[in-house]
């Protein structure tokens, strides 16, 4: 087990960084992996990062999909499918890309999406076709990027807001995403070497200060109309962005 896992300043910044990754996942739906990883990422490798999240991820998602109304509701049915595809896929590369290129990619992807968004696309009018082959493609491309770095919802998240989803429908949707992405994405680094049984354990562990952190954010989150709800959504991806892309240049 690598020992740096039992130094004070870097198990104390893990569990800030999940703790308040938690809250920002409780108030906005998103987050937790785009806040905490590249912050993990100063002090452990960036796979080892995306490992200590498997289950801070997966509980605090689970929670938040409401799995009878995500199951029932089939309106992305196809851009889980091909986001799950992708993610297998992107999975086979990433041992032939370097964490700096991936890093540039997330952060030009963000910047690119979020700024659209910001300036005012709005798909809310689409026909449902339309959107229906918008979310494949979308979804596929997400996929690719989350298998090559555990950073595949920024596109699919701009384009939910894009469709002006309500506050809590929108927080379902992403909640059923990242829960279910989530299933190859850690099963593929698993398997090509990227973590293991201790990155599990410990990842058991911090889904503590992720589930504190979230149930402090859902207060905050019924205090949000849906606009100042969106407006953050969107102030968040960008900051994560631009930092992402300052950081690896």
């Amino acid at each position: 087990m690598n020992f740096n896992y039992f130094e004070h300043f870097t198990l104390t910044l893990i569990c800030l960084s999940i703790f308040v990754g938690g809250i920002v996942k409780g108030s906005v739906g998103i987050g937790m992996s785009m806040f905490s990883v590249p912050i993990i990422a100063f002090v452990l490798p960036p796979t080892k990062a995306m490992m200590l999240l498997c289950f801070p991820v997966i509980l605090t998602n689970l929670i938040q999909m409401n799995v009878k109304q995500a199951i029932s509701n089939n309106r992305f049915l196809l851009m889980f499918l091909m986001l799950f595809i992708g993610i297998l896929i992107g999975g086979k590369l990433i041992l032939e890309l370097n964490f700096q290129a991936i890093s540039i990619i997330i952060a030009l992807t963000i910047i690119f999406f979020t700024s659209i968004n910001f300036f005012g696309l709005n798909l809310k009018n689409i026909n449902k076709k339309n959107e229906k082959i918008l979310s494949v493609i979308i979804g596929f491309f997400s996929g690719i990027l989350g298998g090559l770095s555990t950073f595949y919802a920024p596109p699919i998240i701009t384009f939910l807001v894009s469709l002006n989803l309500e506050k809590e429908c929108f927080i379902r949707t992403t909640a059923t995403m990242y829960f279910l992405a989530s299933i190859p994405l850690y099963s593929s680094l698993i398997y090509h070497g990227l973590g293991n049984f201790y990155d599990l354990l410990i990842s058991f562990f911090l889904s503590a200060p992720a589930l504190i952190g979230q149930y402090f954010g859902t207060k905050i989150r019924m205090k949000l109309s849906n606009e100042i709800f969106k407006k953050t959504v969107l102030s968040i991806l960008i900051i994560i962005g631009f930092s992402l892309l300052i950081k690896n240049l």
